[in-house]
Order: C-alpha cells, then sequence, then structure tokens
C-alpha cells in the first residue's frame, strides 16, 4: 500500500464474498485496501505451465494418495489441501465431530469449490430481514459477471433461479443422460424434481477466460479460467486506482479507534486503519476475528451447516460400455426431493460422473489391495454415478465454544446434528433410492453422511436482523461494534439445502451497494 493511499473501507478477505463487497464501492469510486493473509498464487492457467501434470494432479509429496481420511475428492487435491490446511494452522480450533474448512489463499474457498450455485426464494428466506426481490438485482449483477451456465426451461430451472442471463449448458455425460432421458419418458414424480444442474462454468468465452473444453482437469484448477474463481475478479479490481492488495496480511487482530478501525497483521509494522471495515474471511475466520469484539469472555454460539449424505450409483446398461474421453467433473444433474409439507424441508444436490475423479479416492474404500481397487474402479467406473445429497440446516445442531481471556481467541466446533435427523435422513434415502431405481441406477452400499463441515454450506453465527449482541443488521454491521460489516457466510440467518456460495456473493453485493451509496 502506497503511503498517500488513506482508505475508506478495508475488506479482510480476497474470496467471493471479499471481492463481491468490494466491487462496487471500488465502481462507485470509493477507496478500498482488500488484505488476504496469502502470497500471491498463480491461477490455474499459469500453474498448468508451470508445473508437471503428476505434480499438479498428486502433489509434491504424493498427499493425494494418502489413506482415505473421509474428505470428498476435491478436498483430497494438492490445492485444497494447502489452502484448507493452511486456515486450520491459522484458526487455531479444536473439532470434535466437525471439520473446520476455511482457506488461507488468495481467492478463498473458489480455488477448490464445486460451483454449484443457485438462488433463494422468498420462501427459502423466512426469517430473513430482507426479500427475494431486494436480493434479485444483486443475483442478477453476480451471475452476469462470473458466468453461469444450465437450462432455462427443465424441471429445475425455476428451483436454481433466472435472475440474471444463463449461458447453454455443457452435454452431459452418459450416465448422466441414461437418468435424464429416463426421467423425462417416465410418469410424474410426487415431490422429486430433476434437471440440469447449474454451475458457474463458461460455455461461452468471455475476455480472457475461455470457454470449457471438456478436458476433464475440473478437480484440479481449470487451465482455461472456465470455472470461475474469485481471482479473476481480484485482477480486475487490482486494475483500478482506488483499489490496492495488501499480500500476505493474515489479520489477527481488529482494535476500535476514535475515527475507525484498526487492523492488526501478523508480521505488520503498523496497524491498517479506515473508517469502516468488511469482514469476509469465511464463516470460520470471521468468527476468529470477529468474536473478541463481543466482548463476552467465554460464550456459546450456534454454527448452521448442510448435513451431505453421498450415495453411490451403479448404472447396469452402462457395463462394459467405453469410458468417455472428455467431459467435465462438476455436477452433471441437480434434483430436488421434498421430505415434508413445510417449505424448507427438502433435499437437493447433485449427481456426478466418476470417470474425472482420481480413482485412489475410491479405491481405498474398497476391500482389496490399491492396485486391485484401481483396476475394480476403472472397470466399473463408466457406469458409476455418484449423488450428493444436501440436507437444510435447521437438520443441523453445531455449536461454538469460544473463550477469549488475556487476549488469546479459543474456539471449539462440536458437530452434530437435529434430534429428527436419525428420522429423516433413512426416509430420504429410502425415497432417493426407489427414485433411482426407477431412473435406471441402483443404489450400491455405502451410503454415508459426511462429518460435519466439509460440505462447507456454513452460516448463522451473526445472523442479519437478530438483536442479540452477536446479531447484525440487514446490512451485515455487527451490533456490538458498530463501523463493522460481515459480509460472508457467517451472517446467513439460515442454511437451506442449496449451495450457498451464489447468495453469499449476492448479499455481500448488495451490502456493498448500500455503503458505496447505490442501492
Amino acid at each position: 500500500m502506497s503511503d498517500d493511499f488513506a482508505p475508506e473501507f478495508i475488506v479482510v478477505g480476497s474470496g467471493p464474498a471479499g471481492v463481491s463487497a468490494a466491487i462496487p464501492l471500488v465502481d462507485a469510486g470509493r477507496r478500498v485496501l482488500m488484505i488476504d493473509g496469502a502470497h500471491p498464487s498463480p491461477l490455474p492457467s499459469e500453474r498448468a505451465t508451470q508445473t508437471q501434470p503428476w505434480r499438479r494432479m498428486l502433489g509434491d509429496t504424493l498427499a493425494a494418495l494418502r489413506p482415505d481420511d473421509g474428505l470428498s475428492p476435491k478436498l483430497r487435491t494438492p490445492v485444497a489441501l494447502d489452502v484448507v490446511g493452511g486456515f486450520q494452522r491459522w484458526a487455531e480450533v479444536t473439532e470434535d465431530s466437525f471439520f473446520a474448512v476455511g482457506a488461507m489463499a488468495r481467492g478463498g474457498l473458489s480455488q477448490v469449490w464445486g460451483a454449484f450455485v443457485a438462488e433463494l426464494d422468498q420462501q427459502d428466506l423466512q426469517g430473513w430481514p430482507l426479500t427475494a426481490d431486494e436480493l434479485a438485482p444483486s443475483y442478477r449483477a453476480v451471475t452476469e459477471r462470473i458466468g453461469i451456465s444450465g437450462s432455462t426451461d427443465d424441471d429445475m430451472a425455476a428451483f436454481y433461479g433466472v435472475s440474471g442471463p444463463v449461458l447453454p449448458p455443457l452435454p452431459i455425460g452418459p450416465t448422466a443422460s441414461v437418468m435424464l432421458q429416463r426421467y423425462a419418458a417416465g410418469k410424474p414424480y410426487r415431490d422429486f424434481a430433476l434437471g440440469l444442474a447449474r454451475n458457474a462454468i463458461l460455455t461461452v468465452a468471455r475476455g480472457e477466460r475461455q470457454a470449457c473444453n471438456l478436458s476433464l482437469a475440473c478437480l484440479w484448477g481449470c487451465p482455461r479460467g472456465a470455472i470461475y474463481d474469485a481471482r479473476q475478479d481480484l485482477a480486475a479490481l487490482q486494475r483500478h486506482p482506488n483499489f490496492q492488495l495488501r499480500n500476505g496480511a493474515a489479520a489477527i487482530r481488529l482494535t476500535q479507534e476514535p475515527d475507525g478501525w484498526a487492523v492488526e497483521t501478523a508480521g505488520g509494522e503498523t496497524a491498517l486503519r479506515a473508517p469502516r471495515l468488511l469482514l469476509a474471511a469465511g464463516t470460520l475466520g470471521t468468527l476468529r476475528l470477529a468474536v473478541p469484539l463481543l466482548r463476552l469472555g467465554k460464550t456459546v454460539l450456534r454454527l448452521l451447516n448442510s448435513p451431505l449424505m453421498a450415495m453411490p450409483l451403479l448404472l447396469p446398461r452402462r457395463l462394459g460400455k467405453p469410458a468417455p474421453r472428455e467431459g467435465y467433473s462438476l455436477a452433471q444433474l441437480g434434483f430436488r426431493l421434498r421430505y415434508a409439507a413445510e417449505p424448507t424441508h427438502y433435499v437437493t444436490g447433485g449427481i456426478y460422473e466418476t470417470i474425472a475423479l482420481p480413482p485412489s479416492s475410491f479405491a481405498a474404500r474398497l476391500p482389496m489391495g490399491r492396485r486391485a481397487g484401481t483396476a475394480v474402479f476403472r472397470a466399473l467406473s463408466p457406469a458409476l454415478a455418484i449423488a450428493t445429497v444436501y440436507f437444510p440446516g435447521h437438520c443441523s445442531s453445531n455449536f461454538i465454544t469460544a473463550d477469549i481471556s488475556g487476549g488469546d481467541v479459543r474456539l471449539g466446533l462440536r458437530g452434530d446434528v437435529s434430534d429428527d435427523f436419525a428420522d429423516v435422513a433413512p426416509l430420504v434415502r429410502r425415497r432417493l433410492s426407489a427414485i433411482w431405481r426407477r431412473l435406471g441406477a441402483f443404489p450400491l452400499p455405502g451410503a454415508a453422511i459426511a462429518v460435519a463441515g466439509t460440505d462447507a454450506h456454513l452460516g448463522g453465527i451473526f445472523p442479519m436482523g437478530l438483536a442479540d449482541t452477536h446479531g447484525t443488521s440487514r446490512y451485515g454491521e455487527l451490533h456490538a461494534t458498530p463501523g463493522v460489516y460481515l459480509v460472508d457466510g457467517s451472517v446467513l440467518p439460515s442454511i437451506s439445502a442449496k449451495p450457498t456460495t451464489l447468495t453469499i456473493m449476492a448479499n455481500a453485493d448488495r451490502i456493498g451497494r448500500h455503503l458505496a451509496g447505490v442501492a
């Protein structure tokens, strides 16, 4: 940061929420300083030319081949292990039946996200201090900016939302095609719908970003820039003279001053100051920075997540077929199942082809040696699919214990599910299993609920509209500390079963517009 640059706003975090809040401020001519705990990291397009393929896929120490640890394949790649591992070292949290997912990396978790997106409708926003109409302009702005592809006229289109333009879809793989064809030819399904997934991936070139070429490289970072990555927006922000980025500045403490706020950073000689502060460090990162501001000493806070179940499927008619040579590892199809009459009592998720996934993620789970397991997986993979099933946040029952004393912050995360989840999960599994069989896919043994937190759909800590000390205004301003705005998932009052990233970005854009005076 140059000596004569006096920021009006400091944004902590360079992920999807941080850039989404910064863009309307910068566009309005406001001076914005963004601080980020990571040192510059190359975009996938740059990394692909700098790194040997085996290093990019397995890591220098072959970390991606380590024994199965229950993580999803996307969290076992070298890039993901670096991103998440760096956060856990910084956050210093104690975990009990919980996996703390966060990022100390340029672009945040957008380096490793699944790119599955959806808008919330008015029923999803029950209990929020804003309406779907208020979010719609920001959904449209974010959708136009990042590029989203899918269908606008199938049975899932309205569920995913159509506030912004939707690019043409990518061709789906052969296993997904079988299931979609059976769905279209069958009788109507009660409380169930299936259609093309909605993904933040380009099917039409845009500026320096190229359209997807179906190279099956998604899991290790798209070298063409087709999948949205917040570093793309960050590069555009850095072209503005009223925006500056401080590299390697991990925030460790926030202090209120007479004329605003000071941010102390690890290794920083002097604090960074601005009248207003926007926290976009991710739900758990913002927790670590904001909880000392509550001045509560010891406290217990609620944490919502979306419980996740994975269901492996086998399509017999695909056995013996050749494996496709092109495709993508993002969700091919999306579905919704309503399991009770209440508006928010539904599950949703995606269906994935396994051909683009690393055999190591599955071979270790088979009752045989790695070599034999890999061979079996390769033989079966043209007929395999994985269905991910996300439950609404009210099915979770997680708690944070925070102890702030002597300047130290000690956080504990305990993961659990709601009392009725023991009935809901088997019900959903039975109903989906029957539907998969109608679609020509037979559920295999091994359907399991993931450890809380691995879904990365987190929120509910500092809810917008809550009047308590740890609540925030409808614009994310923390009641306990005027001038501090929370713009990431930590302020979401509820977590639906839908993916959260697009909503987090839209809400951050809405708050940024308000602070810029353009809302």
